[in-house]
């Protein structure tokens, strides 16, 4: 689609959400049980670093996202279909410009003794990748199996089954995935307010270049109230990934942790905590020790307009002889930091608009992996 017909159908869009404030759904079938729904948003901004490398320029940035859902909820089976598209045009880097469709359908039950859901997920997907400092362009498609199962009053077993492939077009520089996750959680009731859970973890992941990794993780956590005002879930495990057909030899081993919590402050007022630690794959193959810790901060300053703060740091390690990447044997860390402001408006039920900034700095023993990024945007987004 043409730049002017993107133009159009945006102004379109958020002409519609003006002038209909007493609409609810563009369709709606079955006496209510089928609906359909579109999103627009509209994004104007500017990028420092495109690129996200030392030598990168920066650009003015259009861009934005249409999508079109229909959600159903007869019968014991409800269904999500969205289907869409992202676009982008930037000022100084018009070899950059994308539009990227996205489809995604999810079929979930919520009745009976066994509850769970359904997901299939196709993308192409435009990014600066901060692991490998250049962009990347890839199709991504994932399936994805969630149960829940309660064994007696007190106990639960849940699990998950997921499968991620990624297709680079570029396949001279990067490496195509595939990926197998498989998750077995126990839950224990413990009171009223606190669950605790047992999670075990396998994960398989294969790449293009013959290599592949195979990762066991067993963690235990607690979910509901984790701390204090804190609710949410968090849990702290230890983790063992074995590579094979590559450089690497031997075995990683450390520990993983993952969750949010969240701190109701007063009626308006809400803080997030998140923590993250696992091994991951950059687009080139290459095994990523990533720890992030981060806080959100949101205020509901008024019935139509709100503020967020959000503030993060954390490191990745480039594992293995593939990770001396930084010269002399030198081996690849990066540690980073973010901070983050957005401020809210609701115009009427249809239409919101943002004013976004965004700050992150890495610093690297590879020079040419040490930058800073500032991103502004003003966003319009359209519900109906």
């Amino acid at each position: 689609m043409k730049l002017k017909q993107r133009l159009c159908a945006a102004a379109v869009l958020t002409s519609i959400a003006l002038a209909a404030p007493g609409l609810r759904a563009l369709v709606s079938l079955e006496d209510g049980k089928d609906r359909g729904y579109v999103d627009a948003t509209v994004d104007l901004g500017y990028d420092s670093n495109v690129f996200a490398n030392a030598q990168s320029g920066g650009s003015f940035v259009y861009e934005g996202t249409v999508l079109a859902e229909l959600a159903r909820r007869a019968g014991w089976i409800g269904v999500n279909v969205t289907a869409g598209f992202d676009f982008a045009r930037y000022a100084n880097f018009r070899d950059q410009d994308y539009v990227d469709p996205r489809f995604s359908a999810e079929f979930t039950k919520q009745t009976g003794r066994t509850t769970g859901s359904f997901t299939v997920n196709i993308l192409r997907q435009d990014r600066a990748d901060i692991d490998v400092n250049t962009r990347d362009t890839a199709w991504i498609y994932s399936t994805a199996l969630d149960f829940q199962y309660p064994v007696i009053e007190r106990y639960s077993i849940s699990g998950s089954l997921g499968y991620t492939r990624t297709d680079y077009e570029d396949r001279t520089l990067f490496v195509n995935q595939q990926m197998y996750t498989g998750n077995l959680y126990l839950y224990y009731v413990l009171n009223e307010q606190r669950d605790l859970f047992i999670d075990a973890r396998s994960r398989y992941t294969r790449e293009s270049n013959g290599e592949y990794d195979i990762d066991r993780a067993l963690s235990a956590g607690v979910s509901g109230r984790v701390y204090g005002p804190f609710n949410g879930s968090l849990q702290v495990g230890y983790q063992v990934r074995n590579p094979y057909h590559s450089l690497d030899s031997g075995t990683f081993n450390d520990f993983t942790a993952s969750g949010s919590a969240t701190w109701n402050m007063n009626r308006k007022m809400t803080l997030t905590a998140e923590v993250s630690r696992d091994y991951s794959n950059t687009a080139q193959a290459l095994t990523v020790d990533a720890t992030r810790g981060g806080l959100t901060f949101q205020d509901s300053l008024t019935a139509k307009a709100s503020v967020t703060l959000q503030a993060a740091a954390g490191e990745n390690r480039f594992l293995g002889v593939e990770g001396l990447t930084a010269g002399d044997g030198v081996r690849r860390v990066d540690t980073f930091v973010s901070f983050g402001a957005a401020y809210f408006y609701t115009i009427n039920q249809h239409l919101k608009v943002a004013l976004l900034y965004d700050y992150y700095r890495n610093w690297s023993t590879l020079a040419y992996a040490e930058f800073p990024r500032d991103q502004v945007t003003l966003e319009l987004k359209s519900h109906w």
